[in-house]
């Protein structure tokens, strides 16, 4: 069975090990990704994730401008192939193109369909405060994401779990995902059951400007927050101290805790300074931050902050 891998990000790096490590079951006989773009600080032309990965394993691979021009449509028809997975790749595959294989389209998608359709599964779940998600394998169709399904597998999200290790667990629950129903597609006993239109949401793309912590919610909204933005964008505020200037902090992992402290103090206010630590009041409570950066600085536990940015009961974290 021919297999062509459609993917870009890094969620999709397990399944193209997977499917490389399958040979004799199955032929990879492609990767095909998005190209190569300036990335990083320094802009450098570089290939996506799943196309240096693929470089380094030796699996020939593409980076058409547009997997759907007429003219890369012939490219892979000659390749005479039975299925393509579609992983993280980013373009809307149209009809000619979702033609070509003899058994189909399929796609591994880091939510439980039809919940959190789009770019941004695992974000938006995290910022809805889910408690279960999971990896979904669909055929592609031409309405986003709303294709019949295929199979799942359910995750339970952990408690201050972050986007970041969240996916990096979903894109191995993937990999098992397609690999259990390879024989299925092989044999065509594979089953597909249409999603419920009734039960929809949608995730879409993550903006900067969704970093900005706004310091009068509760402390579930900061806390899930915090680690749906993290790596990226990154939650963040600026800290406000007495004789210096406006500091933009990132926050990376906080728990959201009661508050005994007094209720005089106003959102954003740090009021609680442990040794390992500090706490920062919000609506209701107070969130313990477990760990941040300084603009420009690497991420450290809270106990090394304070130990290079001391802070005292009612320095403030604002908008700006």
């Amino acid at each position: 069975m021919k297999v062509v891998l459609f993917g870009s990000g890094g969620f999709g790096i397990p399944t193209l090990g997977r499917l490389r490590s399958l040979h004799g079951r199955i032929d990879l006989v492609r990767l095909v990704s998005r190209p190569d773009r300036p990335r990083g600080r320094g802009r450098e032309v570089a290939p996506t994730p799943l196309r240096a990965r693929a470089i380094e394993l030796g699996v020939p691979c593409d980076a058409p401008e547009t997997a759907n021009d007429p003219a890369y449509l012939e490219t892979l028809a000659a390749l005479a192939p039975d299925l393509f997975v579609v992983v993280d790749y980013g373009e809307m595959l149209r009809k000619p193109l979702r033609a070509l294989p003899r058994i189909g389209v399929f796609n591994l998608h880091g939510s439980l369909l039809p919940r959190y359709r789009g770019a941004a599964p695992v974000a938006r779940a995290l910022l809805a405060g889910e408690e279960t998600t999971g990896v979904t394998l669909f055929r592609v169709d031409r309405e986003l994401d709303a294709g019949p399904i295929v199979d799942v597998v359910e995750a339970r999200i952990e408690p201050i779990e972050t986007a970041g290790e969240l996916e990096a667990r979903l894109s191995i629950l993937a990999a098992d995902l397609i690999e259990r129903n390879l024989e299925a597609f092989r044999s065509g006993a594979f089953r597909e059951t249409r999603q419920d239109d009734s039960l929809v949401t949608y995730a879409p793309r993550l903006e900067k400007s969704e970093g900005l912590i706004e310091w009068d919610a509760d402390p579930p909204a900061i806390a899930n927050r915090v680690r749906a933005l993290n790596p990226w964008p990154t939650a963040w505020s600026f800290l406000r101290k007495e004789g210096r200037r406006p500091e933009r902090t990132s926050f990376l992992r906080v728990r959201p805790v009661s508050s005994s402290a007094d209720s005089s103090l106003s959102p954003g206010s740090v009021e609680v300074v442990r040794r390992d630590g500090f706490s920062v009041r919000c609506r209701g409570g107070a969130v313990d931050v477990l760990e941040l950066k300084r603009e420009g600085g690497t991420a450290l536990d809270a106990a090394s902050y304070l130990r290079g940015r001391p802070l005292r009961l009612g320095d403030r974290f604002a908008a700006s």
